[in-house]
């Protein structure tokens, strides 16, 4: 009966330790803006991403600067802004907008349920290079924007948070719950090295539950040109990331398997020695 109840309670310590790393990992990279903006943040360099991101801002910035503009006066602007865009990446101001844009996108896609992406900083940037050129004051853009997926996503998104909040509470509850199964234990040498064994496990079936829900995503419909190349280049970013938390779980479940054994060893040379 021993023996039951600490398989029990070491199951669901185990159970409650997965859920606390993956709320941990939401909590840093998904519900937190400055935590997405920083995962996110490598994509203002990814070459494809860029391109169609070009394409959507000058679109934008095109009618937005010649708008109210004489049809010769915007013929002329035209080409101006087709040279500020093809190289706005390389502008000094360019990093701190490409983070406006990322902390501004979560924020819309937060408060909306729509996944976005708001352009309004890197038009801002745009506008002011042109204003620069053509000798005018730069307009704000507002906010701009973009659907990555035309679905809408509030209660999932409201469930997300509150999982994520939650972490705390799994990790001490799954703390709880192994300190139970050990007191409860017959021989806890042993259960140490099966809860190592167990927290490998875990780590493996997320590691493969991650990839899992990567192919899911990519297979939506994503909205627009930009959408599929953000997708494209987010979901290996923040997958790496899960898979550095599981690397750090591994590295944990080993040494709870060494440590297991070794008590293990030791008490059987007490034993030897009596």
């Amino acid at each position: 009966m021993r023996t039951f109840g600490s398989a029990v309670l070491v199951l669901a310590a185990l159970l409650l330790a997965g859920a606390a790393v993956c709320g941990a990992w939401l909590s840093q990279n998904a519900v937190s803006a400055q935590g997405f903006s920083q995962l996110a943040e490598p994509l203002g360099e990814d070459e494809a991403f860029q391109s169609e991101l070009s394409s959507a801002v000058a679109s934008q910035a095109s009618a937005s600067l010649s708008e109210g503009l004489p049809a010769g006066l915007a013929a002329l602007v035209e080409p101006v802004i087709e040279n500020v865009v093809s190289g706005f990446q390389q502008a000094p101001g360019y990093p701190e907008a490409w983070t406006q844009t990322l902390e501004r996108s979560h924020a819309a896609t937060f408060d909306s349920g729509t996944p976005s992406l708001d352009l309004g900083p890197l038009l801002n940037l745009v506008s002011s290079e042109v204003a620069g050129e053509i000798g005018t004051e730069p307009a704000d853009a507002g906010q701009r924007l973009l659907t990555v997926s035309s679905a809408e996503y509030s209660g999932e998104l409201e469930t997300l948070e509150r999982f994520a909040d939650s972490w705390p509470l799994f990790a001490a509850a799954g703390v709880l719950a192994a300190l139970l199964g050990l007191l409860v234990a017959r021989r806890r040498s042993t259960t140490v090295a099966l809860i190592g064994a167990g927290t490998a496990g875990m780590a493996g079936a997320l590691w493969l539950a991650s990839g899992a829900a990567a192919s899911i995503v990519e297979r939506q419909t994503p909205a627009n040109p930009v959408a599929s190349a953000f997708t494209a280049g987010f979901i290996p970013l923040a997958e790496s990331s899960f898979h550095s938390w599981l690397v750090v779980m591994l590295i944990a479940a080993v040494a709870l398997i060494v440590l297991g054994l070794v008590f293990r060893l030791a008490a059987g040379n007490r034993r030897t020695v009596r």
